[in-house]
């Protein structure tokens, strides 16, 4: 489980989410919802150690069999993990806006996040016969494994290559942040039907969103619906159609 408690984080001295509280059990999907600007994604990215944001207080913590965080004042000290440490304790976060980086060749890139998972040096070929599978399978052409990350590709491109990073990574808690943006209406739904098909019960999608077409593939569980950086209605997957019917202001009244 992967449970956050108390999380307040700020902006430039300015408070943008105050003393959140959720948990996210493995096996069970997540929905956070809220209008625009009830900073729905500055969640995800805090919890990954953003540098952006402040964290002012907080507790954190992963049961995963033997591995538990928790918050500074216990022995492991989580303010000293950075986020490629946070992502090797199984938590994931694909980003609303996708970045190209220059200089970096996309099989290295995947390489090397493969080989941190594994804390090992997997070799040139070994991993060539691992990665190229999973691109057939995703119909991702392997041309790109020479090309830079992300420099040209399509938003549709763009997200085949974070289903290919789950793929390799197998991670536990997934931040599905609007994962619409930059996509067409078909790019979408052969994007999420893609990820739907990683859906199981050794990990858990927390979709983050306010829209809710991904929700016809992905179904979830439980609700959070965000104000102002508060949590104020906890549901479950019925309030989707309450909001779709009576928007969020009606539903915050109740």
């Amino acid at each position: 489980m992967l449970s956050i408690k108390k999380f307040s984080v700020q902006v430039d001295d300015k408070t943008i989410l105050d003393d959140i509280s959720m948990n996210f059990e493995l096996g069970k999907n997540y929905c956070i919802i809220g209008k625009n600007g009830s900073w729905k994604s500055s969640l995800a990215m805090a919890v990954m150690w953003h540098p952006k944001y402040q964290i002012t207080n907080w507790e954190l913590r992963i049961t995963n069999g033997e591995s538990k965080i928790q918050n500074p004042k216990s022995k492991i000290n989580l303010w000293r993990l950075d986020p490629h440490e946070r992502a090797k304790l199984g938590i994931f976060v694909a980003f609303q806006h996708i970045p190209e980086i220059k200089g970096i060749k996309l099989f290295e890139f995947l390489k090397s996040i493969y080989d941190a998972k594994n804390e090992t040096a997997t070799s040139f070929l070994s991993f060539k016969k691992i990665v190229e599978p999973l691109m057939k399978e995703l119909w991702i052409s392997m041309e790109f494994l020479r090309r830079d990350l992300n420099v040209g590709f399509s938003g549709g491109e763009r997200r085949k290559i974070e289903i290919l990073q789950l793929k390799l990574l197998q991670p536990a808690y997934i931040f599905l942040d609007e994962i619409d943006s930059g996509l067409d209406v078909d790019a979408f739904k052969s994007v999420v039907k893609m990820i739907a098909k990683f859906n199981h019960e050794k990990n858990s999608f927390i979709i983050i969103t306010h829209l809710f077409d991904i929700l016809k593939h992905i179904p979830v569980d439980h609700v959070y619906v965000l104000e102002k950086g508060k949590i104020i209605k906890e549901w479950g997957q019925e309030v989707i159609k309450k909001i779709q019917k009576e928007g969020f202001i009606d539903i915050a009244k109740k």
